[in-house]
C-alpha cells in the first residue's frame, strides 16, 4: 500500500503564499489550510463581539483585532482567530506580511464541526503565547459561551455562560461582555 507524502513548506514559503492568495491560509507545522467561510450566524457573533469590545477601549492601549489578523503560536504555527484582543499590540512581520504576538483574549466561535478542535488543539496551541489569558468559546447554535482564564499560578479555570442576562467579566482588559448583546440578532 503506498501513499502520498503530504507536502511540507518553509515558513518563507508560507507567506509567499499568503502574499500571492486572495484567501487566508493556516500554516501548522510545515503544512498549509485554507480557510472556509462562515455562516450566518458566526458572522454576527463575531460582529457583535468586535464592536462591544472595541467600543469598551476608547481610552485604553487595548485593541480589537479582526479574523483577518494572524496569530502567530510560534515559529511554526501561524493561525486566525475570529476575534483577539491585544493592549500595546505587537506584529511580527516576515515578507512584508504582519502576524500579531501578543493576544490577551482570542474567541472562537463554535460550529458543530469545528468545536472539538478550538476546544482542544487550538487552545493548546493558543496557551504557548506568553500574553494570552482569555480564551471565549462562543457557541453559535445554542445560547452558550465559555471562558478560559489563565491563573497567576498558569493554571487555566473555566466559566460557562448559558442566560441572555449574564455577564461575561474580563479584569485583565478592563471590559465586560453581556451575553445578550453577543448573541444580538442571533437566530437559532
Amino acid at each position: 500500500m503506498s501513499t502520498n507524502p503530504k507536502r511540507h513548506y518553509s515558513v518563507k514559503e508560507y507567506f509567499e503564499i499568503e502574499k500571492n492568495s486572495d484567501i487566508k491560509h493556516e500554516y501548522i507545522y510545515g503544512e498549509i489550510f485554507a480557510m472556509v467561510g462562515a455562516s450566518r450566524n458566526h458572522i454576527r457573533i463575531t460582529t457583535n463581539l468586535t464592536t462591544k469590545l472595541q467600543n469598551q477601549f476608547h481610552s485604553s492601549t487595548c485593541e480589537t483585532l479582526g479574523s483577518d489578523t494572524r496569530i502567530r503560536t510560534n515559529a511554526h504555527l501561524y493561525r486566525y482567530a475570529d476575534v483577539s484582543v491585544a493592549c500595546n499590540a505587537e506584529f511580527e512581520i516576515f515578507e512584508g506580511l504582519d502576524s500579531l504576538i501578543n493576544p490577551i483574549l482570542i474567541a472562537e466561535i463554535l460550529s458543530r464541526s469545528t468545536a472539538r478542535f478550538d476546544r482542544d488543539t487550538k487552545f493548546r496551541e493558543y496557551q504557548q503565547i506568553e500574553s494570552f489569558r482569555y480564551y471565549l468559546l462562543v457557541a453559535q447554535n445554542e445560547v452558550l459561551a465559555t471562558l478560559f482564564t489563565r491563573q497567576e499560578n498558569n493554571m487555566w479555570t473555566s466559566q460557562n455562560f448559558s442566560n441572555l442576562d449574564d455577564v461575561i467579566e474580563l479584569p485583565v482588559i478592563n471590559s465586560r461582555l453581556n451575553v445578550r448583546d453577543v448573541y444580538l440578532r442571533v437566530q437559532f
